[in-house]
């Protein structure tokens, strides 16, 4: 008995050791931590909790080849979950409600972090726990919501008590996944909502659709879809802003910085060659590398191109466009988005990238729905592409494209445009779609996995198709079609794309306009654009704002008809006129009041009385109570 104690506590005295190693990167909080989730302590005190949707659905429809390889290294983000959710609910509702006091007050992230983000004490918990499983701790993040971490996968296996094998997929495709859902102790298990990383059966993928075009540099459907006045025919900026009305607009974008997501990186002369072709202003781009990415344009450097100089089209005077690009993984997707909520430095987002919402997986979408609430609460704008496969995202069956169908994000869908000759005013748009899910699509239909959102209430029609109970996609739509695409200058060449890849760029910096508007009228940013898009559409002058597309087109299923539908929304922006409803005419957020002088506190029988000088301009105000320290906090506002 006596040998086994001695034994147990050498090891343990060597993992103590490794603990005061780390003393300079984790605090003393978490060194108190390792040695309480040590595994020579948990095993004794702790009994453990699987924590559930880890394992792919593929798995189920795939072929089990055997073990995946215990040397490799995997790169996981383990997922840590927001604090008083309901508060946050609250909050991002009266955050967007023009009547309330709240409207516009957007928190900073380091207010975000202070009332919504896990502990401190929670994160370095699990920080702590990692390490003494003999994981390296890779990526820390400033809103705590994620944690890198990195180890071979046999630790990986020991540690959560899982097998990773290599399955192949009915297409042939052959990728790793766990047999079972991962453990970690009871005292961890509220602490850590999802493990992203362990399989790799998901597909991202950019959604852009490139015209074929001939010798004679017409498509192959010839014209007239060469529309544009760009080479090849494709789509100028000078045409989209004719085509869109907005070439009487003044504002240019400039005072925002916008933002991209990308997996994969570009060559900047790309970049230079199209700004000078079309007289644009250089405007200032700046690479935020995820995860040790190098930035090298790989083979979806065409995602990334297209959508820096469709931002530039319509937004040349931005201050500068910051390019986020990561690894093609769900921990590089994950720690992407979150890094540009934690950031905060950009308020206009763009998405080109996206996966089948029932294969994304729910962790993956809960940790991407953290960051595109905290965006919301932050008065960031989010835009993501519905996808190119028309109502059928999984090529098979009816189903949508995650992000466009999170509960916080616009999803913006597809229409083919029609204009009166090349470089010439509006016509006419129809759906998207080419005629079967390989000709491609305007992406929309139903998500299977969120509830309908309340701006969402009372818009779907029966003879839309849509859902009254789930979220419907997309919100908004441009134009998509590649046989009316855009002139794009990638890999040394013009080439015309199109793909709802091109939309969601266009209308992310559609919004730098606004913003620059609202800045002048005195109001707040418009954040998440999806009330304030359904706000001005269900008004009385719906079709002053949108190019409603109702001829009973469809992107493989779903009609468009009068009003909201599943085809594109709300449709696409009649520019000028959106502009102005979007920007208003000041207040709704604007100058903050300065805070109350004289606050004083009177205690007396069961409770305390406060009372203050109200300040110049302040309407009302909200009080907040929590009953302990970083608690949920109700509030009564008067």
């Amino acid at each position: 008995m006596s040998s086994f104690r001695f034994r147990s506590n050498r090891r343990f005295s060597r993992r103590a050791r490794r603990a005061a190693a780390l003393a300079s990167f984790l605090p003393a909080v978490a060194l108190a931590s390792f040695a309480l989730f040590s595994p020579v302590a948990s095993r004794a005190a702790d009994t453990t909790a699987r924590l559930a949707n880890h394992v792919p659905s593929l798995v189920a429809a795939s072929q089990a080849l055997g073990r995946a390889d215990g040397q490799e290294t995997l790169a996981l983000a383990i997922a840590l979950p927001l604090r008083n959710q309901g508060a946050l609910t609250d909050l991002l509702a009266r955050l967007y409600d023009p009547n309330d006091a709240a409207y516009g007050q957007y928190l900073t992230s380091e207010e975000f972090t202070a009332r919504f983000a896990p502990t401190a004490a929670d994160y370095e918990a699990v920080a702590a726990y990692a390490k003494a499983q003999g994981f390296v701790i890779t990526g820390v993040h400033a809103n705590r919501a994620l944690l890198d971490v990195a180890a071979p996968a046999h630790v990986l296996e020991r540690a959560f008590g899982l097998r990773l094998l290599r399955f192949q997929a009915p297409d042939g495709r052959v990728f790793r996944a766990p047999d079972v859902d991962p453990t970690v102790p009871d005292s961890l298990a509220r602490r850590i909502s999802g493990i992203i990383g362990l399989d790799n059966a998901a597909v991202i993928r950019p959604h852009n659709v490139r015209r074929v075009i001939e010798f004679d540099g017409l498509a192959p459907y010839g014209s007239p879809f060469a529309i544009g006045s760009g080479p090849n025919g494709g789509l100028s900026p000078s045409d989209i802003k004719t085509a869109y009305n907005l070439n009487g607009v003044s504002t240019n974008g400039s005072g925002q910085t916008l933002a991209l997501f990308e997996l994969d990186g570009y060559t900047k002369s790309d970049i230079t060659t199209y700004e000078s072709h079309f007289g644009l202003p250089a405007v200032p781009l700046q690479n935020v590398l995820i995860d040790g990415y190098s930035g090298a344009a790989g083979s979806g450097a065409g995602e990334v191109t297209l959508d820096i100089e469709l931002q530039i089209a319509l937004a040349p005077g931005a201050t500068k466009i910051l390019v986020y690009e990561a690894p093609n993984s769900t921990a590089g997707l994950v720690d992407t988005y979150n890094r540009i909520a934690s950031d905060n430095a950009a308020k206009e987002i763009s998405s080109s990238w996206g996966l089948n919402e029932s294969s994304s997986g729910a962790t993956t979408r809960n940790s991407e729905n953290t960051a595109f609430q905290q965006m919301a609460a932050q008065g960031q704008s989010i835009f993501a592409a519905s996808g190119d496969s028309g109502a059928y995202d999984n090529g098979s069956s009816l189903s949508v494209d995650d992000p466009a169908s999170q509960p916080y994000m616009v999803g913006v869908g597809g229409t083919t445009l029609a204009t009166n000759g090349a470089g010439g005013s509006y016509q006419s748009e129809t759906t998207w779609n080419g005629g079967s899910i390989s000709g491609g699509g305007g992406g929309g239909g139903i998500s299977v996995v969120w509830p309908i959102p309340s701006f969402q209430s009372g818009v779907v029609s029966g003879a839309s198709k849509g859902s009254t109970t789930k979220r419907n996609v997309p919100d908004v739509s441009l134009d998509a079609d590649p046989n009316t695409g855009y002139a794009i200058y990638v890999s040394g060449g013009w080439q015309v794309y199109g793909g709802t890849s091109c939309a969601a760029p266009l209308w992310s910096a559609f919004t730098a306009l606004v913003n620059q508007q609202r800045i002048n009228n005195g109001s707040a940013l418009l954040g998440f654009a999806n009330p304030p898009i359904y706000t001005a559409a269900k008004s009385a002058s719906y079709n002053s704002y949108f190019h409603d597309i109702a001829n009973g087109s469809t992107n493989l299923y779903y009609p468009a008809v009068t009003g909201f539908d599943d085809a594109t929304g709300w449709g696409t922006f009649n520019g000028a006129n959106l502009l102005t409803a979007l920007a208003g005419s000041g207040g709704g957020g604007g100058t903050v009041p300065s805070a109350p002088t004289g606050l004083t506190a009177t205690p007396g029988n069961a409770q305390v009385s406060l009372s203050w000088n109200a300040s110049s301009g302040a309407t009302s105000y909200s009080l907040y109570r929590a009953t302990t320290s970083g608690g949920e906090a109700s509030y009564r506002t008067g």
